[in-house]
């Protein structure tokens, strides 16, 4: 989950909603387990896939913005060559 808020997944819509969601379902674990729940465990993997979700979307949204900026970038030096 670090590693998702690290990257700002906390900024972007859908990364946001698995990293509650993550957050939900570690706490929902530890209860479990506290419970002597065996199910504990899914619930962790649950939080882990969700966790790993949230860090790839935040990634993807940081070089979706990053090709747009190339992108105007290229057309600026474009337009100054036309000139």
């Amino acid at each position: 989950m670090r590693g998702a808020e690290e990257v700002g997944a906390a900024k972007v819509p859908d990364a946001k909603m698995h990293l509650q969601m993550a957050k939900d379902e570690t706490e929902s674990a530890k209860k479990m387990a506290a419970d002597g729940n065996e199910r504990a465990v899914v619930m962790l993997a649950r939080a882990d896939a969700d966790a790993e979700l949230a860090l790839g979307m935040a990634r993807e949204a940081s070089v979706h913005a990053d090709a747009l900026k190339a992108d105007e970038d290229l057309k600026a030096v474009q337009a100054r060559g036309n000139q």
